[in-house]
């Protein structure tokens, strides 16, 4: 029997994993913390709260955090900045690029009524090389579904390892390269740019089509294809609610992509780090990685 394990492969030996030559410039990127906030005010409650809690412990291979340092590259809502505050963690930083997703993450741990010196929350980028040297390494470093949206994920995966404290956990998100057509990567890449350069009723329209076929699909393979919309838990989407994440997903852009084996090898021998566990399957998905850093690394 296979495990996730046994579809790494062998990835590419040198150097960097090709990606998609046509990178988006500054300027062309989807405004995530607009997301954010509406998701956090109008669709967070306490089910997607322990749906992510339970996502998170899963992901680490950890019952507690406590004691430790939790840094969330890229912390959205700051949903999961708050899991980590609930399993415990001592000390909480979050940073993410998107001024919306800062003041929601701020917005959020107020509401909870946890103090900034337990959880702090910045403004910052991967990509800045001075922003990160004022980081601490950590002993748990979470950057889910993120740094493929820098527009740099190699030196964005680079300059977050660099923040993982020696026998400390390493979990990103990559999304999986796709080369089968109709459904592939590069296509993709397109329609998130086409997007991202449209008004918003075409975006509107968009997401209709999404989920139109979404429900179409379901309803065809015999299974409901309202339960997207009415699954208040988010299962399965992290806390998640279906109409946010339609979003999310056609806007993500900048867009980069590798398959499992390309990440494993990229992080395993540039850095050294062990994989502890990966999630991974067809598709336009995001690969789950849990790498840790040896201790005399």
């Amino acid at each position: 029997m296979r495990t996730p394990l046994d579809r790494v492969g062998r990835g590419r030996p040198r150097g960097r994993p090709r990606t998609l030559p046509r990178m988006a410039t500054p300027e062309l990127r989807y405004g995530f913390g607009a997301n954010w906030k509406d998701y956090a005010e109008t669709s967070l409650n306490d089910a997607r709260i322990a749906n992510a809690v339970q996502s998170l412990r899963d992901l680490l291979a950890l019952e507690t955090l406590r004691g430790e340092t939790f840094l969330d590259i890229g912390c959205g809502s700051g949903l999961f900045s708050l899991a980590a505050c609930r399993l415990d963690a001592a000390r909480v930083i979050s940073f993410d690029f998107d001024n919306d997703s800062v003041r929601t993450s701020q917005w959020l741990r107020e509401r909870e009524r946890i103090p900034e010196a337990r959880w702090s929350i910045q403004q910052g980028s991967v990509l800045d090389a001075a922003f990160m040297a004022s980081l601490p390494q950590v002993a748990v470093l979470y950057s889910w579904g993120v740094l493929h949206h820098t527009g740099r994920m190699w030196d964005a995966i680079d300059a977050a390892a660099s923040k993982v404290a020696p026998g400390g956990r390493f979990a990103i998100s990559i999304y999986n390269r796709v080369e089968r057509k109709p459904d592939s990567s590069a296509m993709w890449w397109k329609i998130k740019r086409l997007y991202n350069r449209s008004p918003g009723f075409v975006r509107g329209l968009m997401e209709t089509a999404y989920m139109a076929n979404h429900a179409a699909t379901r309803l065809i393979t015999l299974r409901n294809p309202f339960s997207a919309y009415t699954d208040q838990a988010g299962a399965g989407r992290r806390g998640m609610d279906f109409r946010h994440d339609v979003k999310d997903w056609l806007g993500g852009f900048p867009y980069e992509y590798a398959s499992a084996g390309e990440l494993f090898e990229y992080v395993h021998r540039k850095h050294g780090f062990h994989l502890e566990r990966l999630r991974t399957g067809d598709g336009n998905i995001c690969n789950e990685f849990l790498f840790v850093r040896p201790k005399g690394a």
